[in-house]
């Protein structure tokens, strides 16, 4: 099977996604793969108050849109790469989970890790707990490394 391997990011307006975008985007650019920019909007259950809810995820759906838009052209002004972008509802960790299982071509799942004792939610959860269920491996990015370094780190081939 001749699979393109994909990158996958997690766009969730955290400080260290653009540390995981530029790795993701460079390993993709020096293994000629591509790159996966997946937002997840994570909403109450259904009730009384449907029409109400039915406007909150349009509007955040929007912005779900300007932000994976952003997120693209910073990609492909850096790499020439024009991601993939994807937008689901739900639970965040089960949608990363449910993604990964239905696109085989994804490779790795890149994330960053936050400043500080506290990686962040998502690498604590994915790169910890739910680990053992993921069907790619988590590449996590250390806090304060950078950006040569990054380019240094996505670009070997050994």
């Amino acid at each position: 099977m001749n699979h393109r391997s994909k990158f996958l990011v997690i766009v969730d307006g955290t400080e260290e996604l653009g540390t995981a975008i530029r790795f993701a985007a460079k390993r993709a650019l020096s293994t000629k793969g591509g790159v996966v920019l997946l937002n997840i909007i994570e909403h109450s259950d259904p009730q009384q108050w449907q029409s109400v809810e039915d406007i909150i995820i349009q509007e955040a759906r929007n912005e779900a849109e300007e932000k994976l838009k952003k997120w693209s052209n910073i990609i492909n002004d850096m790499t020439g790469i024009v991601p993939e972008i994807v937008i689901k509802e739900g639970v965040a960790s089960e949608q990363i989970i449910n993604y990964l299982q239905e696109d085989e071509q994804i490779r790795f799942l890149v994330l960053a890790a936050a400043v500080g004792e506290d990686p962040g939610p998502l690498v604590s959860l994915l790169a910890g707990k739910k680990s053992g269920v993921l069907p790619a491996p988590v590449v996590v990015i250390p806090s304060g490394i950078t950006n040569d370094s990054i380019d240094d780190l996505a670009s070997r081939a050994d």
